[in-house]
């Protein structure tokens, strides 16, 4: 290499300036409050209530509330009208009423004299003896973020509010934030009302700042705006940076030796307000920080017959440090790395036994779950989930696990097509139309798009490498004895100046004829559909060895490397070894 600096002052540099503010404690504590502040006030107009028309005067009603009831100006209320009766099929006894919706009213004024709440008509022909009410069950809410706004507020907003278990949130591509398109965007998902968020910077002062709208209307209800503290850097959502330009040939901005390494994943792991990298090296955790070096913090040492095959952090369940999500096989389990079968499964075996770890200050990292049956991914701001079976392996649909009840719990069903599963698949809306397609690989390392409707447009005529990872099982037929599943590599969509493309890896192996070897190197590719073919982009070449996990944020690139025989050849003339992996930084985003 012509020059590789140290990867600790890189990654130190780099996450120092994204980083920023979280390590300012006036600004972390500003952050924190006028998130609290924002959601207590969002809150306070979906509280459970329910009241009964008292009285009609054209388009005003009067209302009683029961003595307590948690309301303000601005709330909206279902009306609900007594229906039809129901009886029991046998004893024909009188169990109650139907309910049927009459229309929504909304609280215009604070409680009079006799009691009573003065509301205006939204729609509907209502009728004194209505019943109007706020569920208890949670309420369907469009979240929009303006573009520049600061990504870790949004992650942290977005978290809080969800982790307040009053919402169901949806999000949507949308190409203007004028309240009538969001609220029409907001009707077709079916919510209630539209969220708008924002970070403006007004007098030196960066600002939280969001507003409510009623998705039936699109009327303003709510609006606050917080200082968080100084301006600062900001840190942009990762989709929306843009890669400015093709690293062919380029020698990483960053490299560092690991002991070993698999598998990858970065986040703020011990509530510090810093990002740490976790690795896997399929059996051993190791934990890393960036503060004045890349320091190995903490080893996490696996059983003998344990055997990671992905890891991920995300804090679902909010409480300021990211749990770190382990698909791991056990004893009876396969895994196949290259040619080399590790262990096979038996018959009737159990085989997937995911886990959970988590920073406890007192204890360190500790195991908070343990022997979950379901693959684990994390996409974005969501936790991926399918279930593990005996015979195929990937079982049923994917799903988005949530934090409920103090455990996780696969919910939300994802639409995808029956032969995708949890890895190796992203959703990707190329020209920013609001058409999510999704493109996957399949088992050869092709690359294939479906469309909207779930049609496959398209095929690569290549692959893009022979995955590392595969697992096997006996099926009990005499013409295919073994069946193999393979576990996918990443995919990662990222917004270019074309809207959005795909970027992926390419493995170059050794000897295509001899297996075993590993790759020589890789490529990265950037690929776009125009609507007909897909456009394919060299943005990075000859990078060494194996990789075996990568990640994009923004305009940087991360690559974890191991080296094969090719770079022990390579390498032995200056007294290196093949053993260990390597870290490659590199940052697309300069021009």
């Amino acid at each position: 290499m012509k020059k590789i600096c140290t990867a600790a002052l890189t990654i130190f540099l780099f996450l120092c300036s994204s980083l920023q503010a979280s390590e300012n404690p006036a600004s972390a504590k500003g952050s924190e409050t006028a998130i609290q502040q924002a959601r207590e006030m969002i809150l306070s107009y979906f509280n459970p209530a329910e009241g009964t028309i008292s009285d009609i005067k054209g388009n005003m009603v009067s209302v009683k509330f029961p003595e307590g009831a948690q309301i303000r100006k601005g709330m909206r209320f279902s009306v609900f009208r007594q229906g039809k009766p129901f009886h029991h099929p046998v004893t024909n006894e009188l169990i109650g009423y139907a309910e049927e919706i009459a229309g929504r009213l909304e609280l215009s004024g604070e409680k009079g004299n006799d009691g009573l709440h003065s509301c205006v008509v939204i729609r509907g022909e209502l009728k004194a003896g209505d019943t109007v009410r706020i569920t208890e069950s949670r309420i369907k809410l469009a979240f929009f973020q303006e573009r520049k706004s600061d990504w870790e507020l949004s992650e942290a907003f977005y978290g809080s509010l969800k982790g307040s278990g009053r919402f169901e949130i949806f999000e949507a591509y949308t190409p203007s934030y004028k309240p009538e398109d969001l609220s029409q965007l907001a009707l077709k998902m079916n919510a209630e009302a539209v969220l708008l968020f924002s970070t403006p910077l007004k007098n030196e002062k960066r600002f939280l700042s969001v507003t409510l709208y009623w998705a039936e209307d699109a009327k303003p209800f709510a609006e606050k705006e917080e200082s968080v503290g100084p301006a600062g850097t900001i840190m942009h959502a990762p989709e929306e940076e843009f890669i400015a330009r093709s690293l062919s040939d380029t020698e990483p901005w960053g490299s560092y030796r690991l002991a070993s390494g698999e598998f990858f994943a970065m986040g703020d792991v011990d509530g510090n307000g810093v990002a740490e990298l976790v690795v896997s090296d399929g059996n051993t955790i190791s934990i890393y920080n960036f503060r004045e070096q890349l320091q190995e913090t903490w080893t996490i040492k696996g059983t003998s017959a344990e055997n990671h095959i992905s890891i991920d952090v995300l804090d679902l369940n909010m409480n300021g440090r990211a749990e770190i999500f382990v698909t791991a096989f056990f004893s009876g389990a396969v895994t196949k790395t290259d040619d080399s079968i590790l262990s096979r499964r038996k018959p009737g075996d159990t085989a997937v036994e995911s886990f959970v770890l988590e920073f406890d200050p007192a204890e360190g990292y500790r195991k908070t779950r343990s022997s979950i049956p379901y693959f684990f991914r994390v996409s974005g701001k969501r936790l991926l989930m399918q279930k593990f079976d005996e015979n195929r392996i990937f079982s049923g649909p994917v799903y988005e696990g949530e934090w409920e009840n103090g455990d996780y719990a696969a919910k939300k069903q994802l639409s995808l097509p029956s032969d995708v599963n949890i890895y190796g698949f992203t959703f990707i809306d190329w020209q920013h139309k609001g058409e999510s397609q999704i493109m996957t690989f399949d088992d050869a390392g092709y690359l294939i798009l479906y469309d909207s409707k779930g049609q496959a447009v398209w095929k690569s005529s290549r692959s893009y490498g022979k995955f590392a990872l595969s697992l096997e099982s006996e099926s009990f037929s005499m013409a295919n004895p073994i069946k193999k599943w393979f576990l996918r590599g990443r995919l990662i969509t990222a917004v270019t100046e074309k809207k959005e493309e795909v970027i992926v890896l390419n493995k170059i192996p050794v000897v295509a004829q001899v297996p075993g070897l590993g790759s020589k190197g890789s490529e990265v590719y950037s690929l776009w559909w125009d609507g007909s073919d897909i456009e394919e982009k060299l943005i990075l070449s000859q990078v060494p060895g194996t990789i075996t996990d990568y990640w994009v944020h923004g305009g940087e690139l991360f690559l974890l490397a191991k080296g094969n025989l090719l770079s022990l050849v390579k390498n032995a003339v200056t007294g290196e070894f093949a053993k260990g992996s390597a870290l490659y930084y590199y940052r697309m985003g300069e021009k």
